[in-house]
């Protein structure tokens, strides 16, 4: 995510940012209290959310949860969002692209978008009450962090082969699954 030279009519604040945002062609996230530009995705970024989708769309399936991709918006006080994944046990508002009760959230990280992914986002999704499991996966190889929340806490573990197990909604994810048709070796 490019941070972009701030200019003099840049929002402070999220509905600040929520009306100037409307008036942009481009994609943007306010996280930390800064517009950031969103840089198109690398193929390896767009193969494995693709496959973060499929893996937990179908991990998902007939549990009352929905995983989405590619628009869905996290949005609060703090943060405007777009996520790479994210799924929500709770109802649709097809009315809006904002997901109110999202229990897990998906990023895949760029060099770029590191520092948000793993600190700026994180410090802001985890504020949020229905959010059960925050993942971050590495592009450059088979990583994923997981934040898993445990009572009042959250619990922080790495995976890089096997099995991911999730509870609350409860799934399993293949990390190779994660990572297929990628040039990267487990």
């Amino acid at each position: 995510m490019a941070r972009a030279e701030p200019q003099e009519d840049w929002p402070r604040s999220v509905a600040e940012f929520e009306a100037w945002h409307a008036r942009r062609p481009e994609r943007w996230e306010f996280v930390d209290g800064w517009p950031r530009l969103m840089a198109p995705a690398s193929m390896t970024h767009s193969i494995i959310k693709r496959n973060v989708f499929r893996a937990l769309d179908a991990a998902l399936a007939g549990s009352g949860c929905e995983a989405l991709v590619d628009g869905p918006q996290i949005l609060t006080d703090e943060i405007s969002a777009i996520p790479d994944v994210v799924v929500t046990c709770a109802p649709l508002d097809l009315a809006t692209p904002v997901v109110t009760e999202p229990a897990i959230i998906v990023e895949v990280m760029s060099p770029a978008s590191e520092a948000d992914d793993t600190g700026r986002k994180w410090l802001s999704y985890q504020k949020i009450t229905s959010l059960k499991h925050y993942l971050v996966l590495a592009q450059d190889r088979y990583l994923v962090q997981i934040h898993s929340r445990a009572g009042d806490l959250w619990r922080e573990r790495f995976v890089s082969a096997g099995t991911i197990e999730l509870d609350e909604p409860q799934l399993r994810v293949d990390v190779a699954a994660l990572y297929a048709q990628t040039d990267l070796a487990a």
